[in-house]
């Protein structure tokens, strides 16, 4: 018996070989039996997965999957939704890998089989809307990903409080950008130190905003990372904070409550015994043949050491001369002298008169404060950004990056901008992007701030933007809105 089987299966091997090479034809028993084979192995797998295609416009990516007949299918959205992963069961396909494709919105296409069940795998550049649907005659299921479009929100936190999102993607990326509109008539906004003094340090914005009861705030203008000193042209409550040597724009607070957008120009002198001394600096570390202006929004005391000389100024007069680490008095200011500018001061005595006087320039009247910061963005209406006038750094003026900016419009009401950036959702702006952004919320004046990992927006203590660092950076000053 077992030899009989062995004849028998070199027979049908026999047979097998004949019809390969030489092509004769079965007998009818074995087509049938052939063809009975090729159908029930189509039965186990069930519907073919044909074809991948992918084509599309400008704005639209289409992506098609071909079907030999129609299947039920599920998807899902993963990795921040920049991810779709669809799955269709009971198919089966020839195809070894999706088509490469580098389309609009898509990033890569990945063809993947389980058992009787295909998985397509689109990874997105940016999480973007997505449409899947079935379509018949003939079968196949479509995926439509929108490479263009632009999406806005809006909410009263509270009245003349209005609150927006916007979210913009076409070919240079996704953008997010977060908007705070500030009627004056019911909200003040100031700028703020975390401490209220600047040696007081750095703080989280979200902690600032606590402080001082805002209603909302944004990061403000420049600082040094020692948080020591400000970079920039501010004066808070009439008092000088921090100065620039260049020509700077900012916001300007004016004492009838009203906002407008300006450039500063410090300038700053003490005069004694009849003789003026031009200021190297406000509030500043004292360097190398420096005069530097101490007053009460720096700290206590001057925290210079004892290698110069510092006079007290009280009432027009010189009240007293120390060596270093002088107390700043409240209702008064320390001049901070070093190296060969002592020799302006040689004879200087204490009970001399002594007057300062500072300005911040035609354009800036002495009796409103000023949020300096730069560079401008917009004027008349129009993109107008200085960065070079005004001695921007490159980092600051050039590339994407998280930003920013304040602007004023036609009614006077403020808008307050957040870019996010450096993150999936929002690859950032340039300043023309930030000064077209302020322009399409209405405004016709408008002012670069502080950006990078210090841009942010809290409202009601709670952080409606993306900090680019992932959490929050402590910075020097900040922007408050405040009920009146």
């Amino acid at each position: 018996m077992k030899l009989k089987k062995i004849l028998t299966g070199l027979m049908v091997m026999a047979v097998a070989l004949s019809l390969t090479l030489y092509g004769t034809a079965p007998v009818e028993g074995a087509t049938n039996s052939i063809q009975k084979s090729v159908t029930a192995e189509k039965a186990i797998k069930g519907t073919e997965l044909k074809n991948i295609r992918v084509g599309g416009d400008a704005k639209h990516t289409r992506i098609v999957m071909d079907l030999s007949s129609a299947k039920k299918f599920n998807y899902a959205f993963e990795n921040n939704n920049t991810r779709l992963v669809i799955n269709i069961d009971g198919v089966y396909t020839a195809m070894k890998a999706a088509p490469d494709t580098n389309r609009g919105a898509v990033k890569d296409l990945i063809l993947a089989t389980y058992g009787d069940t295909v998985q397509l795998i689109v990874d997105m550049k940016v999480p973007v809307p997505v449409k899947v649907y079935p379509l018949k005659n003939p079968d196949r299921v479509v995926i439509d990903l929108i490479n263009e479009y632009e999406e806005e929100t809006s909410n009263q936190v509270e009245a003349g409080l209005l609150y927006g999102k916007y979210v913009r993607f076409d070919s240079r990326g996704m953008l997010t950008a977060y908007t705070l509109e500030v009627d004056p008539q019911k909200f003040d906004i100031r700028m703020v130190l975390p401490g209220g003094e600047v040696t007081q340090g750095l703080g989280k914005l979200s902690t600032i905003a606590q402080k001082y009861n805002a209603v909302a705030a944004v990061n403000g203008g420049y600082f040094d990372w020692s948080g020591t000193f400000l970079i920039g042209d501010v004066r808070i409550n009439g008092t000088t904070v921090g100065m620039v040597p260049e020509e700077r724009s900012g916001l300007i607070n004016k004492r009838d409550g009203s906002y407008d957008v300006g450039k500063a120009s410090y300038s700053g002198t003490v005069t004694i015994n009849g003789q003026g001394i031009s200021f190297w600096g406000v509030n500043s570390p004292r360097g190398k043949d420096a005069v530097i202006l101490y007053n009460r929004l720096y700290g206590t005391h001057t925290g210079t050491n004892e290698f110069g000389k510092e006079f007290v100024i009280r009432h027009n007069s010189v009240a007293a001369i120390n060596n270093g680490n002088s107390e700043i008095p409240p209702d008064g200011a320390v001049v901070s002298v070093h190296g060969q500018s002592l020799e302006y001061f040689k004879n200087v005595r204490v009970g001399d008169r002594a007057e300062i006087i500072e300005s911040f320039g035609e354009a800036i009247p002495d009796n409103v404060d000023f949020y300096g910061a730069g560079p401008q963005l917009v004027k008349n209406g129009r993109v107008d950004v200085t960065s070079y006038n005004e001695g921007i750094a490159n980092d600051i003026a050039n590339g994407r990056a998280p930003r920013t900016a304040v602007g004023i419009k036609p009614n006077g009401h403020v808008i307050l901008m957040v870019v996010d950036g450096r993150q999936s959702h929002s690859i950032g702006a340039t300043l023309p992007e930030m000064g077209q952004l302020l322009i399409k919320y209405g405004a016709d004046r408008g002012v670069n701030f502080d950006g990078g990992g210090s841009s942010e927006m809290v409202i009601n203590n709670q952080i409606v933007t993306s900090p680019s660092g992932g959490t929050e950076r402590k910075i020097g000053n900040a922007l408050v809105v405040v009920r009146k």
